[in-house]
């Protein structure tokens, strides 16, 4: 009974933790830049990615990620897209079927490696209930490219491809720095990133509805 009890505090207190820091807003002085570089945040609903243009005056990721890699891309594809999170969960879970008891234990307690998962795009993802589309400066967009790549493990400056563990073939898995936790999610990754770029969105987000929340009324062009 105390072990329940024990349980059911710690999830009541991390989840008011999760509205009170999704409610704290950081970067507010942000403004987009009408004509910048987009950047597009992409939601499923439990998972984030930032999806950026493959080349521009500031980095042009082919000389990061090599595109014989990901046999369905090629070179007129023109964006790519950027996700952190716990490799087991990565590698054992294509599809929310195959999550089992193990794999979430691990990831939700920082056990193990992390992994960048990484996906070449035809075009650019088009503004929706899920994504969000976001134009930065160069100096903005700059900073951001600078926390991807140093999420990245990295060997004569190319990223440590795993290999043959993409779930199809316009995607793949690398070696990444950092572990996986409650407090260090996958979307609490995503939004380090936007707050590094000097965006304005929440001061912490473990889940994605508050900090996608925000990210929406920038676009609508209203504040909270």
């Amino acid at each position: 009974m105390n072990t329940l009890l024990a349980l059911l505090s710690f999830i009541m207190l991390y989840g008011l933790t999760i509205l009170l820091c999704g409610l704290l807003t950081v970067n507010n002085s942000f403004a987009q830049t009408p004509s910048g570089i987009e950047v597009v945040v992409m939601d499923n609903g439990v998972h984030t990615d930032l999806a950026l243009p493959v080349k521009t005056s500031v980095i042009d990721w082919n000389q990061y990620l090599n595109v014989e890699d990901f046999k369905g891309a090629n070179a007129r594809f023109t964006h790519v897209a950027f996700g952190w999170g716990n490799r087991k969960f990565y590698m054992e879970t294509p599809a929310w079927r195959d999550l089992n008891l193990e794999v979430a234990l691990a990831a939700a307690f920082g056990f193990g490696k992390s992994a960048m998962h990484v996906y070449y795009l035809p075009t650019a993802p088009k503004t929706s209930s899920r994504n969000v589309v976001l134009k930065l400066s160069e100096e903005q967009y700059r900073q951001l490219v600078t926390y991807i790549l140093n999420s990245f493990q990295q060997e004569n400056g190319r990223f440590l491809l795993i290999k043959n563990k993409g779930y199809t073939s316009t995607d793949n898995f690398y070696e990444a720095n950092g572990s996986f936790s409650l407090l260090k999610t996958c979307n609490a990754w995503t939004n380090s990133g936007l707050k590094a770029a000097g965006i304005k969105t929440v001061f912490w987000a473990p889940l994605p509805h508050l900090m996608m929340r925000k990210l929406r009324k920038l676009n609508a062009g209203t504040s909270q």
